[in-house]
């Protein structure tokens, strides 16, 4: 949430070789570098949103005490050895600030009566937030139907919120009137893909067993997913068959796979049917499968990794609207009970009844009774 300090962490596993430096990027711009053999070895450089606090970093973890929209991007780190290897190993994530609004949509253009015929036209419009809300209209508990709905275009706030609009206009029938009263509600929902945890195996073609490394971006560990199937080891030719499955959670999660830190081909993934437990929550599972070939293998490892975001759904209704039928239309409302007939003195220049008709086609009937 904007505002929120925040820790980014480099893990990295030098095994014999010697750290050379530690560099973070945000949008493929240097913000920071660590060089153990400088002095001082942290350095920080200036940037939108980079808000460093260096006596809290240390080596590849550092802290940004607080957050704003400009503090949105990728954030790559990339970790550098000395000679002999010169190696460079480096990983990245995505942040993403939000804003909840700071209250519910607001309903403007209401009217406290309408009579047949009149055309409703009022806007709902939603209070700043990141990301943008997706509106809704509700008329008398039944969702407004897309032809009487217009989008104006998202106002986005020199700060970085964004303001939506949703235009609802339509004829008002009488099948719009409850006891004759039409009730008006707009909702603003706002979805927050605020959860990314991942685990990560190491393997390679001369190991015995697998290293298996938890990141957890957001809560604990525990709730990441879980890679299970697959060997100890191996070879060029072998087929890599394995499953990610998901924490438990109220709504199901987007599963990704990544080889080597890029994303596995969509012809590697095959979907499983998700575990729907008694309790409603359900697991989301996604197979990887593919055949293991030399350029799968750097320096003689494999990292195969999976990841699940989890969205949260915000939703906030505005205060329900009521707008009544005209007093005087309701006055000169009249049915009569012989013929059927439903008319209204101030509706004549919207629905029209014909009596001469109506006493034509009553004529025809006797006839052929008689």
């Amino acid at each position: 949430m904007r505002g929120e300090p925040v820790w980014l962490n480099c893990s990295y596993d030098l095994e014999h070789d010697i750290l050379y430096s530690i560099k973070w990027h945000k949008n493929n711009v240097e913000f920071y570098r660590y060089l153990p053999e400088d002095y001082p070895p942290e350095q920080k450089y200036e940037l939108p949103g980079i808000f460093l606090d260096l006596a809290w970093c240390k080596e590849g973890y550092i802290f940004m005490n607080k957050t704003d929209v400009n503090s949105e991007g990728i954030y790559r780190c990339e970790v550098s050895s000395e000679a002999p290897s010169f190696r460079t190993v480096k990983a990245e994530s995505d942040m993403r600030i939000y804003v909840n609004p700071s209250s519910a949509p607001a309903i403007v253009g209401v009217k406290n009566q309408y009579i047949i015929g009149e055309t409703v036209n009022v806007t709902c419009i939603s209070a700043p937030s990141r990301p943008q809300a997706f509106l809704k209209w509700w008329i008398n508990d039944q969702e407004a139907t897309n032809e009487d709905l217009k989008r104006p275009s998202t106002k986005v706030s020199q700060d970085g919120l964004f303001t939506s609009e949703l235009i609802l206009s339509f004829k008002a029938r009488w099948h719009h009137f409850r006891n004759g009263r039409m009730k008006l509600v707009c909702e603003a929902i706002i979805s927050q893909a605020h959860t990314l945890r991942s685990e990560e195996i190491l393997v390679s073609n001369h190991s015995s067993s697998p290293q298996r490394t938890i990141y957890s971006d957001y809560g604990s560990p525990n709730d990441g997913p879980r890679i299970s199937g697959g060997q100890s080891k191996y070879n060029v030719g072998d087929i890599v068959d394995i499953n990610c499955t998901s924490a438990k959670s109220q709504l199901p999660a987007e599963l990704h796979w990544y080889i080597n830190d890029r994303e596995a081909k969509p012809e590697y993934l095959m979907p499983v049917e998700s575990i729907v437990y008694n309790d409603g929550m359900e697991s989301t599972r996604l197979r990887l499968r593919f055949t293991v070939k030399n350029r799968h293998f750097q320096r003689d490892e494999m990292r195969l990794r999976c990841t699940a975001t989890l969205s949260e759904i915000k939703t906030m209704s505005s205060e329900a609207l009521e707008a009544e039928i005209s007093e005087q239309q309701m006055s000169d409302l009249h049915v009569d009970f012989n013929t059927g007939a439903v008319s209204s003195k101030s509706l004549q220049r919207y629905e029209v009844y014909n009596p001469v008709w109506v006493v034509l086609v009553l004529s025809i009937v006797s006839r052929f009774v008689l």
